[in-house]
């Protein structure tokens, strides 16, 4: 976790498309996201990479979702949730493979790496949220960007729904595309 607190400002900046204040967010949370997405390497069927991936649509996810006024420091906000990201993504993807019960890894269990601190990481990192920022800008559409921004906030199909005035049929097909464009190189 960084060793300065992030202040809520920070968080608000980015949020709003402040890109030196993203790269700052990310700078400081990319050791956690490695750390936490290391922990499961080799006990589920997904690569490092996916894991990283997945911890920083999380961390991405905080940034919209963060709210001060909960009491909660953003640093440990945007650890739990790239952590329920990482976790859900492996949930589904054992789910999908069809693994038999002695196959599955209690992922409440899974040590975290101490090595938290190695800067070429951190920069491999950084570089992969700026290109999923970006593929997520050029790609998406308006609606799309909003659903996935919502969806990655923690809102369920229902509620995305009822805030778009869309019906939740189109909010899972525009996750859907928004999930098929952005895994297109």
């Amino acid at each position: 976790m960084s060793k300065i607190p992030i202040n809520s400002d920070k968080v608000y900046a980015a949020r709003y498309g402040d890109k030196a204040a993203m790269n700052e967010l990310i700078s400081s949370l990319a050791p956690t996201v490695e750390c936490i997405a290391t922990g499961y390497v080799g006990r589920c069927p997904m690569s490092r990479s996916d894991l990283i991936q997945e911890g920083m649509i999380g961390l991405l996810g905080s940034v919209y979702g963060y709210d001060p006024d909960e009491g909660v420091r953003f640093e440990t906000f945007a650890t739990v949730c790239i952590s329920n990201r990482i976790k859900s993504a492996v949930r589904n993807q054992l789910r999908s493979k069809h693994m038999p019960l002695n196959g599955y890894v209690d992922i409440d269990d899974v040590e975290i790496s101490d090595d938290m601190s190695d800067p070429q990481t951190m920069i491999i990192m950084q570089e992969r949220f700026e290109d999923l920022s970006e593929s997520i800008e050029k790609k998406l559409t308006d609606l799309e960007k909003d659903v996935l921004r919502l969806h990655i906030g923690g809102h369920n199909y229902s509620s995305i729904a009822e805030m778009l005035s869309i019906s939740v049929k189109s909010v899972d097909n525009a996750l859907q595309r928004a999930r098929k464009k952005l895994k297109e190189k």
